[in-house]
């Protein structure tokens, strides 16, 4: 379905557009053409950064790199999830609660 400009800000709320800057802001505009282009230069023997060559891959990088930075499995960030607690809260699955998002 297309939509004209006024259409979209006729039909769009205030919160809706801050979240779709947002989402711009991690996720740029074609960021895959980029992505795919440093990859060539890499390959031709470019040694640089990925966003110094393209700023639009600075957020895509920089989130990869935080994500497996807070994602790395250790016994002190299970034992302070949420998901723990609820673990040991629970007994034969009795008191687990299931949240619908």
């Amino acid at each position: 379905m297309k939509m004209t400009v006024t259409e979209l800000s006729q039909t769009m709320t205030y919160e809706e557009m801050q979240k779709w800057f947002k989402y711009f802001d991690v996720r740029p505009v074609d960021w895959r053409n980029d992505d795919r282009a440093f990859k060539l230069l890499q390959a031709q023997g470019v040694k640089e950064k990925s966003w110094t060559v393209f700023p639009s891959l600075a957020p895509i990088y920089n989130a990869t790199n935080k994500a497996t930075k807070d994602s790395f499995l250790s016994a002190s960030n299970l034992k302070s999830s949420v998901m723990f607690s609820k673990m040991l809260g629970a007994i034969g699955g009795d008191k687990l609660e299931a949240f619908d998002e």
